[in-house]
């Protein structure tokens, strides 16, 4: 510290000495509160990753009791995200130390991989792992609660008394009998199905009570399974159990996909019902064939009660210890797998008492909002971008007291722009501009920055999944406009395709951009994108892409491609941005296939507007991009008699290695399911026309932060449309050449007349949180999710968020005002705007337009950087169920989120005060030594 001054203190020096020391009190008591007080920066239900480990060792019991350690494994598992987990969610995880996999499947969630070799399982289990009693309401955790998806992964027969599973030395008397776990009554239909000698049953436990069986052949009624499962081929929801593979440095990584009641009811997971992700670390059973840990006296018999002869239990023995016949990394062949280190007995006592439990804390959905109150909610469409983003924000506004209950009903844009305008919804949710204007006064208030993504599910030439994807507009052009042929016949009979490659496999100019891909000739799903038939922005925002570039524009025109290429005749010169993809392409396949087809021939329909097939919604899109699942629709099984088999199905998944698969979706919705996106061209240097062996001259921008930090520098205000919209024609700047094409605003537009306060309030409640609250990126309720660019002046919205608070008074209001796009002056706060126990303020109205009267050019916005403290209504809301959440530091009080920052403010502010005054003694004292010396003689200079 600083030495105190001295010298005289004339008059005032006490008064002005106890201020200082009260200022610097009072900056020490302000810092400490700022340091205790919660940040209201934080992110809110932000999760670190969880980490946790277990020691695996195998034994072997001799006839005399020697234990002989076979192996020990020291694992270790982490999981990225344990916390407000939604349904199909997909988390990382990963583990080292395990044993190396062998007889390797390509598919490790089919049930085929159940017979590696010392696989990690992955399993999702309901109940609470405990040895003590459990909470209320929930069960105890055992196999018998943890999901399979079919038959032969529960039920285990041998023609042999003596399968390694009877001789775990951690398995009681009861689970080594040659018969365990039957139901006490077989149905007739089992006595149809061959009875083995020996039986292994692990009843599944639905949540629901019912117990389910599995049993030898589900299939022709012998004790049937759960009504989901079902087999990863058939086309139901794939499985989520996932025999992991560990490599040979013993370190493995998968992707699972965990269930909610929504997507498994019988599994029953939810944020009330408790679930974990359990890993079991096979390492082999642990081995006591001749009983040496049973009570004195236990005998193993066969079925019929008969004790095993000393050679059945040597031939037990050595079953038992078998430790693999495949190496490590070793696929998987005709060659049978050594049954004691089989994926299929993580259920054994010497493989379950290694199994790592890590809970699972799933996120409070819509559901909580009480079917009936006294208000009906409020009720906004539109923007299939927003999917996410009110997934997470509806459970928390039902259940804040000072909010309400609204529903976000997933129509297209351009009905609820119609329904907002004609006043039969409160609310739409939009990114493109009405067609002439809203007749209605409105707000279009900015709330989100999404975009659309190409999703891919691809793998290379060497069968490992493609990590990273180049896609230019005028590819994507191609794959939607029915220009691949996707087939011989098509190519030979149809005009105009002749001399186009059959898919994008084997288009040279997708080749030159993404090296090491296999081309493949049979490849139906890389004729076209997968795209949903509804209407919606999505497909305006990703058509104005496309007719925004040169490129594409120009080969949709009819100029061929550098290799040439050419448009399907069908959709050339095609006007664009459309919001719905049209299948314009009429080729009906020729009599011969027609004749050899008995499905195709009920429906001869255009071959190409198969392939295509565009999906029912979005969500169907996203499933079959996370699940590798071709949507072309032009497989026949009829079997010859049934006529239900007769429609065409689709291809369905893809087997693992040799996945291709592309689709448009919502770039948040492929942040949640964990899909792989494609990095869209924004730029390119190529002269036109001219071939091309790489991506050298050409940008590629991927769909993450940055990609949309820089296209937020690229939106520019349209004065007719009354929006913000990001200038395509900007990309090929310098300007634009980082963003990322994709970026997609989302306005909510509201009316400001003809609404009663009630519903007024309610809409501008909505907005202040928009511009509040919602804007902290997190995985709670409440939370901005990943894929959207939080609003903030730092990623470049000052401008939106003061038409934002802007937008607040003109709804409140409700004068039939219509905001300015660009406010005059210093910009009205959202702090100030949001707050409900004062009148709205005036509000800035659109100037007039160009060319009219009075025009001046808009000030700079002075934006406010504080976010909005939430306050209740002036009415009492109506009792709400008040859930458990998750809460920001910032929310749990006004003064954590705007409290902190003042309150350090404050305390410099005092800190410089009593500075100042200490200093005003000093220089008024040197000030006085000045004068008396100026007054006396000048002394002598110094040598």
């Amino acid at each position: 510290m600083a030495g105190r001054a001295t010298g005289r203190v004339t008059g005032g020096g006490t008064a002005r000495r106890r201020a200082e020391r009260l200022l610097f009190a009072l900056a020490f008591v302000l810092g400490g509160l700022a340091v205790v007080l919660p940040g209201g920066q934080a992110p809110a239900g932000a999760a670190e990753g969880v980490t946790k480990s277990v020691t695996a060792v195998r034994a072997f019991l001799d006839a005399d009791g020697k234990e002989t350690v076979a192996s020990t494994n020291k694992v270790r598992l982490n999981v990225s995200q344990t916390t407000n987990l939604r349904g199909r969610q997909e988390i990382k995880v990963r583990w080292e130390g395990a044993h190396p996999t062998g007889a390797v499947v390509p598919d490790p969630n089919s049930s085929d991989g159940r017979n590696q070799e010392y696989p990690f399982v992955l399993l999702q289990c309901r109940g609470v792992d405990t040895d003590g009693a459990t909470p209320k309401g929930q069960v105890r955790l055992s196999p018998e609660t943890c999901w399979t998806q079919t038959a032969p992964e529960r039920y285990l027969a041998a023609a042999s008394s003596t399968p390694s599973w009877r001789f775990d030395a951690w398995a009681k008397a009861e689970d080594r009998e040659a018969i365990v776990g039957p139901p006490a009554t077989l149905p007739k239909a089992c006595s149809s199905v061959s009875q083995l000698t020996t039986e292994h049953w692990l009843p599944f436990k639905a949540a629901g009570g019912t117990t389910y069986y599995g049993g030898p052949d589900p299939g022709v009624g012998c004790m049937p399974l759960p009504p989901e499962s079902d087999s990863a081929e058939a086309g139901g929801l794939p499985s989520n159990t996932t025999y992991g593979i560990t490599g040979s440095d013993g370190k493995g990584s998968a992707d699972f996909a965990v269930w909610t009641k929504a997507e498994n009811a019988s599994l029953g997971c939810s944020a009330k019902v408790a679930c974990a992700l359990v890993a079991v670390p096979v390492v082999g059973v642990s081995c006591d064939a001749f009983g040496t840990t049973l009570p004195e006296g236990t005998q193993l018999t066969t079925k019929a009660g008969v004790p095993l002869t000393d050679a059945q239990l040597a031939s037990g023995d050595a079953t038992c210890r078998r430790t693999g016949s495949y190496a490590a990394g070793e696929p998987a062949s005709s060659r049978t797998s050594d049954q004691a280190v089989r994926g299929n007995l993580w259920w054994t006592p010497s493989n379950w008492r290694n199994r790592i439990t890590v809970p699972l804390e799933f996120a409070q959905t819509a559901e909580v909002c009480p079917v009936e109150s006294v208000e009906k909610p409020l009720e906004l469409m539109g923007s299939v971008v927003l999917n996410e983003l009110t997934a997470s924000w509806r459970p928390k506004f039902c259940t804040t007291d000072s909010l309400y209950s609204f529903t976000h009903v997933q129509q297209a844009e351009s009905l609820a722009r119609s329904l907002v305008q004609s006043g039969e919804i409160k609310g739409a949710f939009s990114t493109a501009p009405q067609p002439g204007g809203y007749q209605r006064p409105v707000a279009q208030a900015p709330i989100a920055f999404g975009g659309f993504a190409i999703a891919f599910s691809i793998d290379n030439g060497d069968k490992r999944r493609r990590e990273q994807l180049n896609l230019n507009a005028r590819l994507v052009a191609k794959l939607l406009s029915a220009s691949y042929p996707a087939v011989a016949f098509v190519r030979n009979g149809h005009e105009g395709l002749g001399d186009n490659p059959l898919n994008i496999t084997l288009d040279p100019e997708f080749r030159a951009l993404n090296p090491g891909i296999d081309e493949r000739s049979t490849l139906q799903a890389g004729a076209a994108l997968q795209v949903f038939s509804s209407n919606s922005d999505l497909v305006w925002a990703l058509t104005r892409w496309i007719d925004a570039d040169p490129e594409a524009r120009a080969w949709l025109d009819g100029t061929p491609d550098p290799w040439g290429m050419k448009v399907n005749p069908a959709y050339k010169g095609l006007d664009l941005p459309v919001d719905n993809w049209p299948l314009l392409d009429e080729f009906v396949a020729p009599q011969w296939y027609i004749d050899d087809n008995a499905c195709y021939r009920k429906s001869p329909t255009p071959y190409l507007q198969l392939v295509a097939n565009p999906l029912s919604g979005l969500g169907a899109v996203g499933l079959n991009l996370q699940f590798a699942s071709s949507a072309a629709a032009t497989v026949c099984r009829y079997d010859g008699y049934d006529a239900t088999t007769l429609p065409l199905r689709t291809e369905g998944r893809q087997a693992v290695g040799y996945r291709f698969v592309l689709g448009l979706v919502s770039l948040p919705a492929a942040r949640r399911y964990n899909l792989r996106t494609a990095a869209l061209q924004s730029s390119s240097e190529v002269a036109a026309g001219k071939r091309f062996s790489d991506a050298s001259g050409r940008t590629f921008v991927e769909p993450d932060t940055k990609g949309l930090t820089a296209a937020a520098g690229l939106l520019e205000a349209d004065d007719e449309a009354g929006t913000w919209v990001v200038a395509d024609d900007a990309l090929g700047t310098a300007k634009g050449k980082a963003a990322y094409p994709g970026a997609m605003p989302v306005y909510a537009v509201f009316p400001t007349s003809g609404e009663d306060t009630a519903t007024a309030t309610k809409l501008a409640k909505f907005l202040c949180y928009a511009g509040g609250a919602g804007q902290t990126p997190g995985q709670a309720n409440g939370s901005l999710p990943a894929g959207y660019l939080p609003l903030t002046a730092d990623n470049g919205f000052a401008t939106q968020q003061a038409y934002l608070a802007n937008a607040v008074n003109a709804v409140r209001a409700q004068k039939g005002a219509v905001p300015a796009l660009e406010v005059t002056g210093k910009a009205p706060t959202l702090a100030k705007a949001c707050d409900f126990s004062t009148a709205a303020a005036p509000v800035q109205e659109s100037p007039p337009k160009a060319g009219a009267a009075g025009d001046v050019p808009a000030a700079p916005v002075v934006a406010d950087d504080a976010p909005p403290a939430e306050k209740p209504a002036a009415a009492p809301a109506a009792p709400v169920v008040e859930a458990e959440t998750v809460l920001t530091a910032g929310e749990q009080s006004s003064l954590g989120r705007v409290g902190l920052p003042t309150l350090v403010l404050m305390a410099a502010l005092s800190a410089i005060a009593g500075s100042v005054l200490r200093w005003l003694d000093l220089l008024q004292g040197l000030v006085s030594s000045v004068v008396a010396s100026a007054r006396r003689p000048a002394p002598r200079r110094r040598a």
